[in-house]
C-alpha cells in the first residue's frame, strides 16, 4: 500500500513515518509539506491512502480532499486535525474524506490504516 502524509509538521511527519512502518514494512510512504507538493505526489506517486492536514501555510487540506477525490474517488483519505471541530468534520466527510481524526490520537490513526 503507498501512503502519502501530508503535514507541514517535520516531527508529526517523522512519528507517523515511523508507526507505521512498525505495523507494516511493506508500506510505501511519500511525504509532502505543503499543498503544492502534495497535489505534486499526488499525481506521481498515486497514493492508496492520505493523511491529510487542514492547514498548510501554502493553502488548505480540504481544498486538497475536494481536488483528490475529484480526481480519484477510490483514494482513501484520512483528515488528521488540530482543528476537530464539528463544522471541519462535517465539511470533510461531506467532500467524501474517509475519516476524520484529532491528531491527539497517533494509535487510532494506525488502527484506522491497518
Amino acid at each position: 500500500m503507498k501512503v502519502l502524509i501530508a503535514d507541514d509538521s517535520d516531527l508529526l511527519q517523522s512519528r507517523l513515518k515511523n508507526a507505521l512502518l512498525k505495523t507494516d514494512k511493506k508500506l510505501s510512504i511519500s511525504q509532502a509539506r505543503n499543498c503544492k507538493e502534495a497535489l505534486e505526489l499526488f499525481s506521481s506517486f498515486r497514493p492508496d491512502t492520505i493523511i491529510l492536514d487542514i492547514a498548510f501555510p501554502d493553502g488548505s487540506g480540504i481544498d486538497l480532499l475536494r481536488k483528490f477525490k475529484k480526481e480519484n474517488p477510490s483514494t482513501k483519505v484520512i483528515m488528521f486535525t488540530n482543528y476537530p471541530t464539528e463544522e471541519f468534520k462535517k465539511s470533510c466527510m461531506e467532500l467524501g474524506a474517509n475519516s476524520f481524526l484529532d491528531k491527539s490520537n497517533i494509535s487510532r490513526l494506525i488502527n484506522t490504516i491497518k
